[in-house]
C-alpha cells in the first residue's frame, strides 16, 4: 500500500442533521438528513479505503507496521458536522474517568444504554465552516439567576431561593418532578420576551420540540456563543455543551463517549453525568491559531491539531498519521496526488514532510501534537 491512501468517510444520519451540507460537499443527492461524516478508524464508523473497499479499522489492525499500533489506538477522529437542530446537551469524560467507567460497565446490557463506548477520553474542537451557534460551559450562578429571575420569577421564588452554586442550580432543575418542571417551563415560555434577541428564539425552539425536558433551561445555564466562519472553539473533557446550528469541521480524541443531559430521546444517566461533568463556571473563547509555512494551526491540549491550508502552497511538517480533507477546489499532495472537493486521504506517519498545493483549494489536516 502507498503512504497516501484515498478514503471514503462514514456518514451518520442522526435526526438533528440537515439535508444539504454533507450532500453538497460530497456531490450526493439530497436524500434525508445527514448529520456527520466520520473520518478515521473508529470501529463504530470507520472510513473505507477507496482502492480496496476495506475498512481502515481492519486494515490498521491487520497491518500494524503502517502506524506501529492498532486501530483502537488511533489518536483522533475528524468529522464534518451538519447541524440542522440542537444536539443533545452532553459532556465527555477525561482519560481517568473513561478508563474507569468503561472497565466497570456491564457489557451484557444493550449497547444503547452504555455510558462508555470505549476507554478513551474525549476532548474536541469545532472549526466553523458556516455560522455556528452553540451552548458551552456553565455561566456563573449570578448570571444564570439573573436570567431566571426575569423569565421565571415564581419558579425562582418557590424552588430556587436556597441554591448556592451553579451545580446546585443544575441539579435542582434536573430533579424536579414533572408537574413542577412543566409549570416552570410554561412560565419561561410566557416570559420569553424578557430574554435578549439571541436567547429568546433558542429557548422558544427548544421548548417547542422538548417541552418537559429540563434541557429547555440550558440556554440560561450555559454560555451561548456564535462562531463566524473561520473561527474555532476547543472544549476540554467534562464541559457541558450542545451545538445548536451551523456546519463545521470537528476534531476530537478517537472516542464516542457521550453522557447526555437532555434534549434527546436517547439514554440519560443523571448520576453518572454529574460525576463526570465540570461543576464550575467555564467560558470557552475562540481558539487562537499559529501560522507558518505549513499553514494555520489550531493546537489543542487534548493531543491533536487541526491545520488549515487555503489559497497557497504549503510545506507541512506534521508528526504521526495525517487525515487530509478537501472542502473546496482541488489540492495536489507531493506534486502528483490529487484531492478534489469532498475527498479525503490518510498519510502514513513516515511521511512527516508533505508539500501541498492548495492555491485553488481549502484543505483541513488532522494530526497529533
Amino acid at each position: 500500500m502507498s503512504e497516501i491512501m484515498l478514503l471514503e468517510g462514514a456518514i451518520k444520519d442522526y435526526a438533528w442533521g440537515n439535508d444539504y451540507f454533507i450532500a453538497n460537499l460530497l456531490g450526493l443527492e439530497k436524500e434525508g438528513k445527514r448529520a456527520e461524516l466520520w473520518m478515521g478508524s473508529h470501529k463504530d464508523g470507520s472510513s473505507i479505503i477507496s482502492e480496496t473497499g476495506q475498512p481502515l479499522y481492519d486494515y490498521l489492525n491487520n497491518n500494524p507496521d503502517f502506524l506501529g499500533y492498532k486501530a483502537e489506538n488511533f489518536p483522533y477522529l475528524m468529522k464534518v458536522l451538519a447541524i440542522g437542530q440542537s444536539l443533545s446537551i452532553q459532556c465527555h469524560p477525561d482519560a481517568k474517568q473513561a478508563k474507569k467507567g468503561f472497565s466497570l460497565q456491564d457489557k451484557t446490557i444493550d449497547k444503547k444504554l452504555w455510558n462508555y463506548k470505549d476507554s478513551n477520553q474525549k476532548a474536541e474542537m469545532l472549526f466553523a465552516l458556516t455560522p455556528v451557534k452553540a451552548m458551552c460551559g456553565f455561566r456563573t450562578l449570578k448570571e444564570a439567576m439573573s436570567l431566571l429571575k426575569k423569565a421565571t420569577p415564581t419558579f425562582v421564588q418557590e424552588q430556587l431561593s436556597q441554591v448556592g452554586t451553579i451545580y446546585e442550580l443544575f441539579d435542582t432543575i434536573y430533579r424536579l418532578d414533572k408537574e413542577t418542571l412543566n409549570f416552570a417551563e410554561a412560565e419561561l415560555i410566557k416570559n420569553s420576551d424578557t430574554l435578549d434577541s439571541l436567547l429568546k428564539p433558542i429557548v422558544e425552539d427548544l421548548a417547542d420540540r422538548y417541552f418537559g425536558d429540563p434541557g429547555v433551561f440550558s440556554p440560561l445555564l450555559l454560555h451561548v456563543i456564535e462562531l463566524q466562519p473561520g473561527q474555532a472553539i476547543y472544549l476540554k473533557p467534562r464541559v457541558l455543551h450542545a451545538y445548536l446550528s451551523g456546519n463545521g469541521i470537528e476534531l476530537m480524541n478517537n472516542s464516542d463517549n457521550v453522557l447526555r443531559a437532555g434534549l434527546t430521546v436517547k439514554h440519560m444517566d443523571l448520576e453518572e453525568l454529574e460525576k463526570v461533568m465540570y461543576h464550575r463556571p467555564y467560558n470557552p473563547t475562540p481558539l487562537k491559531a499559529t501560522k507558518d509555512q505549513g499553514g494555520m494551526h489550531y493546537v489543542c491540549e487534548g493531543g491533536f491539531t487541526l491545520t488549515v491550508l487555503e489559497k497557497g502552497e504549503f510545506d507541512t511538517c506534521l508528526k504521526g498519521p495525517k487525515i487530509i480533507f478537501c472542502t473546496e477546489g482541488t489540492a495536489i499532495l507531493d506534486g502528483n496526488f490529487g484531492l478534489n472537493k469532498g475527498q479525503l486521504c490518510i498519510v502514513g506517519p513516515d511521511k512527516e514532510n508533505l508539500k501541498v498545493n492548495a492555491c485553488d483549494a481549502t484543505v483541513f489536516v488532522a494530526s497529533v501534537n
